[in-house]
């Protein structure tokens, strides 16, 4: 629907900017403001978003096979972020 494609939207734009600055895709997620999609459910999946964002910037091909056991922690690293900031902290 029309929120999802404003996110992706949003998303690409914000991975592009860091992206070009040099940050990892993991930096980049814990960078980007998710505004009104916060509260979405299991925010830590815009680590795939980016990824796939910044394969894509790389001029990868868009079937070139991804590290599952890579991505999947990335997940949940950007997961275990989130709940650190719920909770106090960084």
């Amino acid at each position: 629907p029309k929120e999802l494609k404003a996110y992706l939207l949003y998303v690409r734009q914000e991975s592009k900017t860091h992206f070009d600055a040099g940050r990892s895709s993991m930096d980049a997620c814990k960078k980007i403001d998710l505004g009104p999609y916060a509260e979405w459910t299991e925010p830590e999946r815009l680590f795939f978003n980016v990824e796939r964002a910044y394969r894509e910037f790389r001029g990868q091909a868009w079937d070139t096979p991804v590290d599952p056991i890579t991505t999947f922690a990335g997940v949940g690293q950007l997961r275990n972020f989130y709940k650190s900031r719920l909770h106090g902290g960084q």
